[in-house]
């Protein structure tokens, strides 16, 4: 490090540096460590003296990582890990914990999983913290190992290094429509199903993960002549047309308890799909993160 004398190393300034690292942004940097955005500017600033360099360069609105900064960023996380891991208690307690919890799902995945995130800051765990993101899912893996995400909830089998996963069950698909639709209240023919239009929650022009293979194997991707990648419009779409939408049993049972829908057998052969809850080695051990973990694998078991 550029000749540090690591006794006279403040370590708040690693602290400050992770949070740079995973933000981009001195502002938000400042919040996830409780401190003001002049003290953390402050701290960057020595931190640049002490390594000798920039490791944090602005691009439009963000603060970029230098390569530099790239190449510390996953020692240091490692180190923050380690440290938090000898100086935390040995039990989690949820009534008095401030732990903060960064959850990579997608929107249809938080439709379910929001509620039990409320009840818990409402009831048993009043102070947590959730940071609800989007995730990568070219690099989701890598978000897990520096830190930017704690754990993701996807469809996306996971073997890369140090990562763990664990399955929440295979989930049959079913078709979501609404009431008063043709199909609603009955089981239409395969004939019937291959020649409805169909509705799909994606993101960019894609259909996420195993649901896209589904459809495709199954000889209806074709058939999705609506997309879009906003779940707030989809119970709006369904409940004004007679698209279909695809999707698992759990998520298709949350949307109709709010919205005037109704839930189709689906008369063709589509194999299921089996999300993963999915973590890095780094949270492996915490009591905090095996906490929310076993809540979150809870609730999408049922």
């Amino acid at each position: 490090m550029h000749g540090v004398h690591i006794e006279n190393f403040n370590l708040n300034l690693l602290r400050v540096f992770d949070a740079m690292f995973a933000e981009r942004n001195v502002t938000r940097a400042a919040r996830r460590v409780f401190l003001s955005q002049p003290a953390v500017s402050h701290a960057l600033a020595r931190l640049r003296k002490e390594i000798g360099d920039p490791l944090f360069v602005r691009a439009g609105n963000e603060m970029i990582a230098t390569k530099k900064a790239l190449a510390l960023a996953p020692g240091i996380r490692s180190v923050l890990d380690q440290l938090g891991e000898l100086l935390s208690h040995a039990a989690f307690d949820p009534k008095t914990s401030a732990a903060v919890f960064r959850i990579g799902i997608s929107d249809l995945s938080e439709y379910m999983l929001a509620p039990l995130f409320i009840r818990l800051m409402r009831g048993e765990a009043p102070h947590l913290r959730f940071h609800i993101n989007s995730f990568d899912a070219t690099d989701y893996e890598g978000q897990l190992a520096s830190g930017t995400l704690d754990v993701v909830v996807s469809v996306y089998q996971s073997a890369g290094p140090g990562i763990h996963s664990r399955s929440t069950g295979r989930e049959k698909l079913v078709a979501l429509v609404r009431n008063g639709h043709p199909f609603a209240g009955r089981r239409p023919s395969p004939v019937q199903f291959k020649r409805a239009r169909l509705l799909a929650v994606a993101r960019s022009d894609r259909i996420e993960g195993q649901l896209q293979r589904s459809l495709q194997e199954a000889g209806i991707a074709g058939q999705v002549t609506y997309s879009t990648p906003h779940l707030f419009a989809v119970p709006k779409i369904l409940e004004s047309s007679d698209l279909v939408l695809i999707q698992s049993g759990g998520v298709a049972r949350a949307l109709c308890a709010t919205h005037p829908l109704s839930v189709v057998q689906i008369p063709l052969r589509l194999p299921p799909i089996e999300p993963q809850v999915t973590w890095h080695e780094r949270t492996h051990r915490d009591p905090a993160q095996r906490w929310i973990r076993e809540r979150i694998l809870e609730t999408i078991k049922g």
